[in-house]
């Protein structure tokens, strides 16, 4: 699920660069600049999410975290009613569907682009070949084939080869001699990723005319005759077959190569527009902005042991235990950077990176009464937390009277599972204006079996959970 929301990010800079460029640099002549642009601006969109603007902000005072946000969550368990049945029914896995379509597209396009070498390797075995003096190999096809150029192949068509030779292997050598296969494959291989996203694509298709429109520079840079040549453009429009992944002689629209061809030169002073980068880079240094605690600021919350801090690792993030201004046991995550600041729920959840908990050797004697939010062997419900989700989501009964109102919403029950594995402390921390709702969420809590409970220090201790039910009428 994380690619998938890096590519998300990605995808908003492609499209904010494609709409830049278009409305800005499209139509001028500076081809090399604006080659370069193009391919810098698509990097940078793919390193840009990386990128963490650190900004200090002050650490929420302990007294403001209430008891929801104090306990561990489970994964939500989503309970449905209807005129079809009365009980609970689990819902769709859409985060598991979205990642396999998302991994899916990726396949097909390499699959595709695959397709695509595997073509031209195929022309280049079976061609006749001649070597030219710059290394260049020129394969000669027989038949109808639009003439192309992939990494230092020149593929022509028979005909071609003796009517057009000087104007088409002029054009093609100016792809070999700029490396445009290159920029192909790259742009190739990103499409894939992106393959969603309908800006790579064109941006893709933008970066192929410059390479046109360059290799067009070259041929009339040569002394051939530009009417000449747009003549042969327009014969050849129509041509065969050509490989996406290789540069072709009629690739690109012809409307707008012949239109560029007689442009008038760009001025130097043009590519002051191409700074559009810089408001875009600075959006996502905001965007992305990483707010972190001052040591100040820390201190003042919450304390922990110094020398248990120095024995933690230096180059990975980690839980340990530490005391709010309240001196209440709470959890602490040190980042890589040293920074350390408090753990809520919401936190946990998405903090992939977090390897352990450090619990200090020297914990006290346990009091009675203590009931805790993290332990080193956490509670267990009998099969796990799986068939906990299965247990609520066919036990419960939605009330008649919220299926005739077109009540639903989210109900956020907490519990605590005793020394003993006993469920008690049922209450509804946030429910819904509907009280049997609300009601039959904490009876279905209430009937669940007794747990395996949370073990701190060797000792059997009561751990305080959330769990959101989540009532939607089908």
């Amino acid at each position: 699920m994380e690619a998938i929301v890096y590519s998300l990010k990605v995808s908003v800079f492609l499209i904010a660069f494609y709409l830049m460029f278009k409305s800005l640099m499209s139509r001028e002549t500076l081809h090399r600049a604006n080659r370069y642009l193009i391919l810098g601006t698509i990097a940078l969109s793919f390193v840009l999410p990386f990128c963490r603007l650190t900004v200090n902000a002050a650490s929420p005072a302990a007294a403001n975290f209430n008891v929801a946000q104090s306990v561990v969550y489970l994964e939500e368990v989503i309970v449905g009613g209807g005129n079809t049945s009365a009980n609970a029914t689990l819902s769709i896995d859409w985060r598991t569907v979205a990642v396999v379509v998302f991994y899916a597209g990726i396949v097909v396009c390499f699959l595709r682009m695959l397709i695509s070498i595997l073509g031209v390797l195929k022309i280049v075995r079976h061609g006749e070949r001649q070597t030219l003096s710059n290394g260049s190999v020129l394969v000669i096809v027989d038949g109808e084939q639009a003439p192309f150029s992939w990494i230092k192949y020149i593929i022509i068509s028979r005909k071609d080869y003796e009517e057009n030779y000087h104007e088409v292997v002029t054009h093609e050598l100016a792809h070999i001699h700029c490396h445009h296969s290159i920029d192909v494959l790259v742009c190739d291989v990103l499409c894939c990723l992106q393959w969603f996203n309908p800006a790579m694509w064109l941006l893709r298709q933008e970066l192929c005319a410059i390479h046109e429109y360059e290799a067009d520079k070259a041929v009339l840079d040569s002394g051939i005759n530009a009417k000449q040549y747009q003549i042969l453009l327009i014969k050849k429009a129509a041509g065969g077959k050509w490989y996406s992944i290789a540069n072709s002689f009629n690739h690109s629209k012809l409307k707008y190569r012949i239109t560029m061809m007689s442009r008038k030169k760009s001025s130097g002073w043009t590519m002051v527009k191409a700074l559009y980068v810089l408001p875009i880079a600075a959006f996502a240094a905001i965007a992305f902005a990483n707010c972190s605690k001052t040591e100040g600021e820390v201190t003042q919350n919450f304390t922990y042991d110094q020398e248990l801090y120095n024995q933690l690792p230096k180059d990975k993030s980690v839980k340990f235990i530490g005391y709010d201004q309240d001196g209440q046991e709470c959890i602490l995550v040190k980042e890589v950077d040293g920074t350390v600041r408090m753990l809520m729920n919401k936190e946990m959840v998405q903090h992939d990176d977090i390897i352990q908990v450090i619990i200090p050797k020297d914990k006290k004697e346990i009091p009675e009464d203590e009931i805790y939010m993290i332990v080193e062997e956490m509670p267990e419900y009998p099969g796990g937390e799986e068939e906990l989700r299965k247990f609520i989501a066919e036990n419960v009964q939605y009330p008649e009277d919220a299926q005739a109102n077109g009540k639903e919403g989210k109900v956020f029950v907490q519990f605590i599972i005793d020394k003993n594995g006993n469920v008690k402390d049922v209450e509804v921390v946030r429910g819904i204006d509907c009280e049997s709702i609300n009601n039959e969420a904490i009876r279905v809590v209430k009937s669940m079996a007794q747990w395996k409970p949370g073990k701190q220090s060797g000792q059997n201790v009561a751990v305080s959970y959330v769990v959101p039910i989540n009532f939607t009428l089908n």
